[in-house]
């Protein structure tokens, strides 16, 4: 969370997993704060297409945690996402396909190896 809107430069492996383990870790604290307290705002099963939000297959019922540490953390998945393209030398612009159904494709290209040189968007992560 430290670069929470930095889309210039880039970002190495490393840097980028350990952003979403701990965004994970974090997800699984919340979830199960969320079922202790047994508030749900709304069921993703409810809605038209349900079966097509990834969210819902696993657990319909979204709590109040939920439903704000998603929007919070949209700005800064994206920015690392971005840095992290960046590093093998692709536009930040592709991204934005996290935001749909095709986001498991773009995570396959953030497991490639960054350029070991500068490049166009900046030199060597540490």
């Amino acid at each position: 969370m430290e670069n929470y809107a930095v889309f210039k430069g880039r970002a190495n492996r490393p840097e980028f997993w350990y952003f979403i383990l701990y965004w994970i870790i974090l997800y699984g604290v919340i979830i199960l704060i969320d079922r202790t307290i047994g508030y749900n705002i709304i069921n993703l099963n409810d809605l038209p297409y349900s079966e097509y939000i990834p969210l819902a297959q696993v657990s319909g019922e979204v709590g109040p945690l939920i439903l704000f540490y998603r929007p919070l953390t949209i700005i800064p998945s994206i920015a690392a996402a971005t840095r992290r393209l960046h590093d093998i030398n692709m536009s930040g612009k592709w991204s934005i396909l996290l935001l749909t159904p095709l986001a498991p494709f773009v995570m396959l290209l953030l497991i490639k190896k960054g350029d070991i040189v500068k490049n166009q968007y900046g030199s060597t992560p540490h």
